[in-house]
């Protein structure tokens, strides 16, 4: 899968994929729910000091190895995107936004993965919000108090909802943030009576 997105992957010890100095490894599991994978993305496998972008990505599948492949898919479409654009610099896995870019998030350039997500209707609802919204612009503020690194910091965005069940949550470097999941479960995204998810994830590479 990770092919698919460019570059000879192979295993190395750790265990970890490798391409070139850049890694992937599954991390030790906070869960015991075999649909859920915490992945990080080593940026230099020879230099422990660089730091690395992590996030959790969960499938929804019976199957173990088809959850695992659903999980590692989302993951691939929100989160790697932004490192390998964030190294490629072409504009085409993900997209760039400035400051001052309507979208933008205030003092930092911000490269943004895809919107990913599925509902139990078929509707894309939720999606289409993320993408036409940019929430992460709005809760700029609230996510920049959790910001704790000053050049690199990876903040994925997610919001499950069905009925009377609501799952918002905003990560920052792979911790769970209180305050800014609260604040984007606030926000005006489309709720549904049917279950439906969306997520997608923000590289903030430095100061803009």
């Amino acid at each position: 899968m990770l092919a698919e997105v460019g570059g000879e992957w192979t295993l190395a010890d750790g265990p970890m994929l490798r391409c070139g100095s850049l890694g992937v490894r599954v991390l030790p599991p906070d869960t015991e729910d075999y649909r859920h994978l915490d992945l990080e993305v080593v940026l230099n496998v020879d230099r422990p000091d660089v730091p690395t972008v992590s996030d959790c990505s969960v499938g929804i599948a019976a199957d173990p190895v088809e959850a695992a492949g659903q999980a590692v898919r989302a993951w691939i479409d929100t989160c790697l995107v932004t490192v390998l654009e964030m190294i490629e610099q072409k504009g085409e896995l993900a997209t760039h936004f400035r400051a001052a870019d309507p979208g933008g998030f205030p003092g930092w350039h911000a490269i943004v993965g895809s919107v990913t997500g599925w509902s139990a209707d078929g509707s894309a609802s939720k999606q289409e919000w993320f993408a036409e919204a940019m929430p992460w612009s709005a809760l700029a503020p609230v996510i920049a108090r959790g910001l704790d690194r000053p050049y690199l910091n990876g903040v994925r965005l997610l919001v499950g909802q069905g009925a009377d069940f609501t799952e918002c949550e905003v990560r920052i470097n792979g911790r769970r943030d209180k305050r800014a999941s609260k604040a984007l479960a606030g926000l005006d995204w489309p709720r549904t009576e049917r279950f439906g998810l969306a997520r997608t994830f923000v590289l903030l590479v430095g100061p803009d």
